[in-house]
């Protein structure tokens, strides 16, 4: 349901455009934040609640470095991914008065096409300009289709690999133990008395 949430607001971020308010950009954000924080605790409780007790530490070590693990390679691919659609359609649409060496600036982030447009003359930096501005958003919006794709397919994933555990292994393993515990302070008591 939180995958499926987090979903939502990729999809969300899909809808932003350069020249749009940034609403869909704010309302995306929180909405992917809402439904992935949950996420992590689940998991972190879902990995360690599934080690034994004396294996605690290290699956938690070992749920840490997978999800920033997970976290670095999204941002890469997805980062790879909308920077290599930004400089094509950059260089599909920057007027071709450009000069080479500010087109090759232009290309590099955003911000650098902000800086070439400055030294170019009015006309020339506002059409380099209005170029980045939508390819930069291109390039989000289809990192963020794609986002939300995986996070569709994690999602019904997570449903059917974890349809048939309990809602809450963890009040389920904490009965056993207090039971467990319980009978072996009984048996203690049961030999105090006797």
């Amino acid at each position: 349901m939180f995958l499926a949430l987090s979903a939502v607001g990729l999809a969300l971020l899909t809808q932003v455009d350069a020249a749009g308010s940034l609403v869909a950009l704010v309302a995306g954000s929180v909405i992917i934040s809402l439904g992935l924080a949950p996420v992590f605790g689940l998991t972190t409780e879902l990995i360690v609640g599934s080690a034994p007790p004396e294996r605690a530490g290290p699956a938690s070590g070992i749920s840490e470095t997978g999800a920033e693990l997970g976290g670095a390679l999204g941002i890469a691919i997805l980062g790879s991914t909308g920077v290599a659609i930004y400089r094509g359609e950059l260089a599909d649409r920057l007027p071709p008065d450009v000069p080479p060496e500010a087109a090759a600036l232009a290309s590099d982030t955003l911000g650098s096409a902000v800086a070439v447009a400055g030294e170019l003359p009015d006309q020339l930096g506002a059409a380099v300009l209005e170029a980045a501005r939508e390819a930069f958003v291109n390039g989000m919006q289809l990192s963020s289709a794609i986002a939300a794709m995986v996070a569709v397919g994690l999602a019904v994933l997570a449903l059917v690999v974890l349809r048939d555990r309990p809602a809450s292994s963890f009040e389920a393993d904490a009965d056993a133990q207090l039971d467990t515990t319980a009978a072996a302070c009984g048996g203690q008591l049961k030999a105090a008395d006797g």
